[in-house]
């Protein structure tokens, strides 16, 4: 079973409006809720694709409610911890630039930690673990470290969507599959980056022997699979006049990517499959459809280059 933690949830509240104005009353043509959170969007995905996943994490209130009826409606697991505090809203306004406003969540007690703790001490290495998104402010800085450390003494395969000191301290227990953004790995590596050639070769040298997949995104430039002797290069696709999300295209690639490689173990169709759920996630409302994922696998622009020692 794959299971997808999901610390920090919440209910994205979409509203797009008609020429903004600040500081005046502004009128919405649409107002939408989803279940969010990038690890409920990595469940969608995989849902979407005819793969089951449990959902782990916290929820809350009223909030907390809508999103377990909301994923039981779309025949989705979840084993969410239930807490005293409402689970966050975020607010996602799309006008001719969009802005985000992203609360910081319901406090966690210890008991509700300890909770949480016994199901994941309870995943055994024949599951996956996909950990993803922000953590609440009351749980620490290391909190995703001391999930980690769990699975790693019950061998259990994990992958981290994360950034700054959290990645850094994750690549000690050798992920499965990393995937910084270009802008994490710049932070990561504390450099400039001009070209892909030089990411590549940075990569080649300093993160592959620390995952077992690595796949850098480079947003709307395309995306990139780094391994010690070849690198993949996916080509920026257009699937529709504009890109209609960007919220849960890093999350599609990761889940179709482990969804993928668990059963069929081929990294280039694997890629292929990850780089078409992002890009079919961007031309969605909220997360890629199984239609528009595979005319995007049989689209995409892959290229292959290998390397000597």
């Amino acid at each position: 079973m794959i299971y997808s933690v999901t610390l920090n949830p919440s209910i994205d509240f979409i509203v797009r409006v008609n020429d903004f104005q600040l500081g005046e009353t502004n009128r919405a043509f649409e107002d939408n809720f989803y279940s969010g959170g990038k690890g409920i969007m990595v469940s969608k995905l995989l849902k979407n694709v005819g793969t089951n996943c449990v959902n782990l994490g916290f929820l809350g209130g009223f909030t907390g409610a809508f999103i377990e009826k909301n994923l039981k409606s779309l025949n989705i697991l979840s084993d969410f911890i239930q807490v005293n505090e409402n689970t966050r809203i975020n607010v996602k306004l799309k006008t001719d630039n969009e802005t985000e406003i992203n609360c910081k969540g319901p406090n966690i007690s210890e008991n509700e930690k300890n909770q949480f703790f016994e199901k994941i001490s309870k995943i055994t290495n024949e599951d996956f673990v996909i950990l993803s998104g922000s953590v609440p402010s009351s749980l620490g800085n290391d909190f995703y470290i001391e999930i980690i450390e769990i699975l790693n003494k019950n061998n259990v395969k994990f992958t981290l969507d994360s950034s700054g000191e959290t990645f850094s301290k994750s690549l000690k227990y050798k992920p499965f599959l990393i995937k910084p953004n270009k802008d994490e790995l710049k932070d990561y590596a504390k450099r400039d980056f001009n070209s892909n050639e030089e990411i590549i070769d940075y990569v080649r040298k300093n993160l592959v022997d620390k995952a077992e997949h690595t796949i850098i995104s480079l947003g709307g430039e395309g995306a990139l699979y780094i391994a010690k002797d070849f690198s993949l290069f996916a080509s920026p696709l257009k699937l529709k006049e504009n890109i209609v999300n960007t919220v849960g295209a890093g999350d599609s690639v990761v889940a179709g990517f482990v969804d993928n490689i668990l059963k069929y173990k081929d990294v280039e169709k694997a890629f292929r499959f990850a780089v078409a759920c992002g890009t079919a996630t961007s031309f969605s409302e909220d997360i890629g459809e199984i239609d528009l994922i595979e005319e995007a696998t049989k689209k995409l622009n892959i290229k292959k280059e290998y390397y000597g020692n």
